[in-house]
């Protein structure tokens, strides 16, 4: 029997600086941190059981792969549309909107499964529809964090977000993962719904636009045209943004596997899946405490260049793991390092441009995670067509390169 009091423990010094910066003194910041976290839980639980129920009716790691990349795509196609949306309307609303769609698709495919209609098809289609959704959602809630505290809290404000989603994702893996092996598929999905509804009635709480960007006059057409000049003249916005979409495809792509690895490799069941993935949230919180104790970060670049080697290393790790114990710390280390390179490329994206801008460039770093589907994809089929070793290595060493060719090449992102 799996035990998950030997693996997870939440540390409680890590909340309790947390909430004493002052970021976490906005009010409407702390409804903010309240509402991630409830959508967390939905974002990451779906992970462990879209993975689950996929590999039961497929037996592929190539369709797992598939599925999950049809979760990511819609952010390539509609993060820049969502971005100009978030800087024409009310941001509260569209993430007040775009959680009770996801609450509502929660409950249909739950419905599916529990009267026995759910197939393939359903969880393609059903996942993309849902990725369209949090394609909406994404660049409102990253960039609002900005609007409640300011350029001068906006890292702090970042790892905060960054840490509820953490705290959230344990909470949805952990759950998720005992409901599937108690009562099956569908309790989970129904779990995922209720925390999507819960996230939706926080944002409700939250009383004040802060800075958000003025309502623009402009179409819809032109402030995407508005967002492609400034990448024209922007080269610093529009590196970053190429090494997070190669991280996306590179890094993030693991979590494909980690279905496989837990039903084939070792054997450890769904609860095992939902731990696997607790822990990811788990690594994110020490790759925040990290962070927290550095302070403010002046040479933000560099360290988004050292994070990309670490991440390159530990994926390196992973794939060579022989036991269960040796991949729980590798998914540690992945996520820690995912997590610092999220937060520090967002930081990066959003104090690169003016305010105006912000909601449109943080939905070019949404089309950037939306390169992340042909990493699952092709990380799928690597370990289909050979083996979840070769797959794993292959990415950790290019991921490796790609950290090495950017130290080398680009000398004005080690300067930021």
């Amino acid at each position: 029997m799996l035990s998950i009091g030997r693996f997870i423990l939440v540390p409680k010094q890590i909340f309790l600086k947390a909430v004493s910066t002052p970021a976490f003194g906005y009010r409407e910041f702390r409804f903010l941190w309240i509402a991630s976290l409830f959508n967390s839980v939905g974002f990451v639980g779906e992970q462990v059981v879209l993975g689950w129920v996929t590999l039961e009716l497929s037996g592929s790691p190539f369709i797992v792969g598939t599925v999950l990349a049809l979760r990511m795509a819609p952010f390539f196609f509609l993060g820049l549309p969502a971005g100009a949306v978030a800087d024409r309307v009310d941001r509260r609303l569209l993430m007040t909107v775009s959680s009770i769609g996801m609450a509502v698709l929660g409950a249909l495919v739950g419905g599916l499964i529990f009267l026995d209609l759910i197939s393939i098809w359903h969880l393609m289609v059903l996942t993309f529809i849902g990725g369209s959704i949090r394609a909406v959602n994404n660049p409102a809630r990253q960039s609002f964090v900005f609007d409640v505290v300011g350029s001068q809290h906006l890292v702090s404000g970042l790892a905060l977000v960054s840490l509820s989603m953490r705290f959230g994702g344990i909470v949805g893996s952990i759950s998720v993962g005992l409901l599937i092996g108690r009562f099956g598929a569908d309790a989970a999905y129904f779990l995922l719904a209720v925390s999507y509804l819960c996230s939706a009635i926080t944002v409700q709480m939250i009383q004040s636009r802060g800075q958000s960007a003025p309502t623009s006059q402009q179409t819809l057409w032109e402030n995407i045209k508005g967002l492609v000049r400034e990448l024209r003249g922007n080269s610093t916005l529009l590196m970053v943004l190429l090494l997070a979409g190669a991280v996306e495809v590179l890094g993030f792509s693991h979590q494909a596997l980690l279905p496989t690895l837990a039903n084939d490799v070792f054997n450890v069941g769904p609860e095992g899946l939902g731990l696997m993935n607790g822990l990811r949230s788990f690594g994110g919180i020490v790759g925040i405490a990290l962070l927290s104790m550095m302070g403010d970060v002046r040479r933000k670049g560099l360290m988004y260049l050292v994070v990309l080697h670490g991440f390159g290393v530990s994926l390196i790790f992973l794939g060579l793991a022989s036991s269960f114990h040796m991949a729980v710390a590798a998914i540690i280390l992945i996520n820690g390092m995912g997590t610092l390179s999220d937060i520090l490329s967002q930081s990066l994206v959003q104090t690169a441009v003016a305010n105006d801008l912000r909601g449109r460039a943080m939905g070019s770093w949404v089309v950037a995670v939306g390169m992340g589907p042909v990493g699952h994809v092709q990380i799928g089929a690597l370990a289909s067509l050979l083996t979840v070793t070769f797959a794993l290595v292959t990415h950790g060493a290019g991921l490796l390169i790609l950290g090495i060719i950017s130290v080398s090449f680009f000398p004005r992102l080690r300067k930021l």
